[in-house]
């Protein structure tokens, strides 16, 4: 049975692919939307396969299972392949318009405008639409037409120059924080939207992009700068406004500490250091001392192993913190209890696991489905939503197939 909460009765059109795109809209079919992800005969861009022997001759695994990115973020979606360049194609995607609530991309800014999929032209064909649009840096202004991914739009945001230690070169993040943050922005516009077409009956145009999305997440960092007229440094192990947090060394790795002075001081057979002159005042002294304070927190730190140190903190109620790996969280007590590992059975690759979504909501029932083939519900699409015969049906496979060469011209056009 398939996902029911509160979003069902609601039909998105996802022609998103990649990472940002596809992680917002499989948070709505988490939430019981109906997502119909449709794919153009070369698929996702992250259908990337695999080679294989086949009849003794080395071919391209066929781009419709796809990889380890795809399958975290396209579950709870029903798979349309459909060439939208063709007329019987624009067609199609004209009718699914009539009868479905949101249409939903990453492409480059412009191409919904020069496909004629643009929310003007939408809204003529259903004025309760609601288009929500993911970019590199927005709809217009100097980067609009320049390729964009994740690691581009953190750069420009300043994010990697916190990332690393002071005095070594930018970082990256192993998280694609541009790229997430934009779809969880995403998602949570197409609920606003969604609330406000109840209050008027019409729809309207969202547009979210990765540059604005990562510089919201550092509203703190930026509002340091604003106070201090100081650009801020990178943030290595320690917290850099608060003396003691961070990541510090134990005997055998490492442990993450919280506000907790100064129980940690008798905790770790330091309690000199409540007394200590450099170290009593919270705002000044203890803040100019830093590094001298730190450097004797994990001086008692390292006089034990992480697990004594997790239990002892435990017991005394400290916010000490272990340092996975991530074999090592999907094997954590909390995790397991939670259960945010989840299993689906995909028609291609059998079992594969994932990680659930991080909204829990009272009313969801029914089962989550795997991510889709490239076109594997193009029957129910066609026959059963669009009632096609089986000559129009044809008349678009037809058309696909003789405009495949022009096609893959116009990738590179579409995607970054």
């Amino acid at each position: 049975m398939p996902v029911k909460g509160p979003l069902t009765g609601i039909r998105v059109l996802d022609m998103s692919q990649a990472h940002a795109g596809p992680f917002g809209s499989q948070v709505l079919g988490d939430m019981g939307a109906e997502v119909i992800k449709i794919e153009s005969p070369l698929g996702d861009l992250l259908r990337m396969g695999a080679e294989k022997k086949k009849a003794g001759a080395d071919v391209m695994l066929e781009m419709r299972g796809g990889g380890y990115y795809l399958l975290a973020l396209n579950r709870n979606k029903k798979g349309l392949m459909l060439d939208w360049y063709t007329p019987a194609g624009k067609q199609a995607f004209f009718d699914l318009v009539k009868i479905s609530d949101i249409v939903y991309d990453n492409f480059r800014a412009g191409v919904m405008e020069r496909l004629g999929f643009d929310y003007d032209s939408l809204k003529k064909i259903n004025p309760k639409i609601i288009s929500c649009s993911i970019t590199g840096f927005g709809r217009s202004g100097p980067y609009a037409n320049e390729p964009s991914f994740d690691d581009k739009a953190q750069g420009i945001a300043g994010m990697y120059s916190l990332c690393g230690e002071m005095g070594g070169p930018p970082m990256r993040s192993p998280v694609a924080i541009a790229d997430i943050s934009s779809g969880m922005f995403a998602a949570m516009a197409v609920g606003f939207a969604l609330y406000g077409r109840e209050q008027t009956g019409e729809g309207r145009r969202l547009d979210i992009n990765l540059l604005d999305s990562s510089m919201a997440l550092m509203a703190t960092h930026y509002g340091y700068l604003f106070e201090f007229n100081q650009v801020p440094m990178p943030q290595g192990t320690k917290h850099p406004l608060t003396a003691m947090l961070g990541v510090f060394r134990t005997k055998n790795g490492h442990i993450t500490v919280g506000p907790c002075w100064p129980r940690i001081c008798r905790v770790i057979n330091k309690e000199w250091l409540i007394e200590d002159e450099r170290f009593k005042d919270p705002v000044f002294n203890r803040m100019i001392n830093k590094k001298a304070l730190e450097e004797e927190i994990e001086d008692g730190l390292m006089q034990a192993d992480t697990e004594d140190w997790l239990e002892l903190a435990k017991a005394e109620d400290l916010p000490f913190g272990p340092v996975y790996t991530l074999d090592k969280t999907l094997q954590d007590p909390q995790v397991l209890h939670n259960k945010t590992e989840i299993t689906l059975d995909h028609p291609e690759y059998g079992t594969i696991r994932a990680i659930d979504c991080a909204i829990e909501m009272s009313g969801i029932e029914g089962e989550y489905t795997a991510p889709p083939l490239c076109g594997q519900d193009n029957d129910y699409v066609f026959k059963e939503l669009l009632g096609y015969s089986d000559d129009q049906i044809a008349q678009i496979q037809k058309e696909q197939e003789d405009n495949w060469e022009q096609m893959k011209l116009h990738v590179h056009k579409e995607t970054g």
